[in-house]
């Protein structure tokens, strides 16, 4: 909902037009309408060119905003009329993760998508991938000394993968079976994958899906007793030379089904560039991690209305 603080933060009207019920109304009416806009973009087939408008950093918004004059005529935006420029979008934003509503804002997603059969209900998805931060720099005194050299982010740390240095978060996700995103969390990019699979699948009673780095005996004698399917990759365990046939069938059909999951990580690296941290500190980018998440599963829509009829 629309409130007094939310219009005078997003249009920096003055108080005495907050006070006048009329104008109020006035704006209030506006701004929704602003918004039925956007909403209605946002799950178009053209958001791969403003997808900037998603995460809300875009310093064109002023612009894009003023472009909707011309094509949206429903809008009813006058000359004299405040448009939210860069600044009032950022401290919008601030605001939302200072309050962390982006986690509302994604579950009020999630469930509106769960009502119109958008998530499937046919087992759960889980993987991680890493977010890069600033690495650590020293600082030297005059004398050509180290006298610090810590990282920016104190919650940053390292990791290896692949044999390669990794410095940074991670995200973790749980998804249906179509890839649609349910849950996100944010940690520190030294915590193991595994450490997530309980809360990532806490819901789920059908099947779960994931690649070898979650497989732990306990974990699939736990899976079998609760009565769901354990769809885990394995992998060769101490004393055994190579895998079973049976493994190894078993490994390409899971293979298949939990590739899915990889489908957001593609989407919000590439297509929404996000490669990098945009904020100190896990509770900051868990809320960032919502957005995207929001916008991901918004951008999935329209493609998913049509598969289901």
């Amino acid at each position: 909902m629309i409130n007094k603080w939310w219009c005078y933060n997003f249009t920096r009207v003055n108080e005495n037009t907050l006070n006048d019920n009329v104008l109020y109304n006035n704006y209030i009416n506006k701004l929704n309408s602003w918004i039925d806009a956007l909403e209605n973009h946002i799950i178009s087939d053209d958001l791969d060119n403003d997808i900037k408008l998603q995460t809300l950093y875009s310093s064109l918004l002023n612009n894009y905003l003023t472009k909707l004059l011309s094509n949206f005529n429903k809008l009813d935006i006058k000359d004299e009329d405040t448009i939210p420029d860069e600044t009032t979008i950022c401290k919008f934003r601030l605001a939302l993760i200072k309050e962390e509503l982006l986690e509302d804002i994604f579950n009020q997603v999630k469930t509106m998508m769960e009502e119109k059969r958008l998530i499937l209900n046919e087992g759960t998805l889980v993987d991680a991938t890493l977010i890069h931060s600033s690495e650590p720099k020293k600082k030297r005194d005059d004398k050509g000394d180290v006298i610090s050299n810590e990282a920016y982010d104190k919650d940053a740390t390292y990791t290896s993968k692949r044999v390669h240095k990794h410095h940074g978060l991670k995200m973790h996700i749980s998804t249906d079976t179509n890839g649609v995103i349910k849950d996100v969390i944010a940690t520190t990019a030294k915590t193991h994958d595994s450490t997530q699979f309980e809360t990532l699948t806490k819901d789920e009673k059908k099947a779960v899906f994931a690649d070898s780095g979650y497989m732990s005996k306990e974990r699939k004698k736990k899976l079998r007793e609760d009565g769901i399917f354990g769809g885990i990759v394995e992998r060769r365990v101490r004393n055994q030379s190579k895998l079973r046939d049976k493994q190894t069938r078993n490994n390409k059909r899971f293979a298949k089904i939990r590739s899915l999951v990889e489908l957001p990580f593609a989407f919000i690296k590439h297509h929404m560039k996000f490669r990098e941290t945009r904020y100190l500190g896990i509770d900051k980018n868990q809320q960032h991690f919502y957005l995207l998440a929001v916008c991901y599963n918004l951008r999935r829509i329209p493609n998913l209305i049509k598969t289901s009829g």
